[in-house]
């Protein structure tokens, strides 16, 4: 068991920030989702190092619907 927390950066568009918020919302224990920069539309996933094969996936799959870019990899 991981005691520790994977934090990713992503570039999306100011205007997603409350769409991937809630939508992390949704999915429970997956991360947990913190504005960076609203300016620039950098977040900040804390993701449970159990979860991160799980997020990544998520992750792409909004890719197709959203603009974003992973900036910080752990």
């Amino acid at each position: 068991m991981h005691t520790d927390t994977l934090n990713w950066r992503l570039e999306i568009d100011n205007r997603d920030i409350a769409y991937i918020v809630s939508l992390f919302e949704c999915y429970e224990n997956l991360a947990v989702v913190r504005t960076v920069d609203r300016d620039r539309g950098i977040i900040e996933l804390m993701i449970a190092p159990d979860f991160a094969d799980d997020t990544a996936r998520l992750l792409e799959a909004l890719a197709k619907e959203i603009p974003l870019r992973r900036i910080d990899p752990d």
